[in-house]
């Protein structure tokens, strides 16, 4: 399987990005997804890949559908790629 050097990366950025524009604190992120803290904590600090379930908890958390929250993703790894 291909790995990509930046997904882990740019998935927490943009967890954050949205996060922060939600003026969510990290524990009611994880509460509101249903997630263990722990598990959010590891997938920011790019220890842990989130299952396919977390992302879409996490979008219904964060009110974001999930294609856009795919889109924010892929643009933030182009702009890792660049710099």
């Amino acid at each position: 399987m291909k790995i990509h050097p930046h997904l882990s990366e740019a998935i927490a950025k943009t967890i954050e990005i949205i996060r922060e524009e939600r003026k969510m604190s990290k524990t009611s992120l994880a509460d509101f997804a249903d997630i263990e803290r722990c598990y959010l904590l590891d997938i920011l600090k790019g220890r842990k890949r989130p299952t396919l379930n977390a992302i879409f908890s996490l979008c219904e958390a964060l009110q974001v559908h999930p294609v856009e929250f795919i889109r924010m993703v892929t643009d933030e790894m182009e702009k890792m790629k660049k710099s």
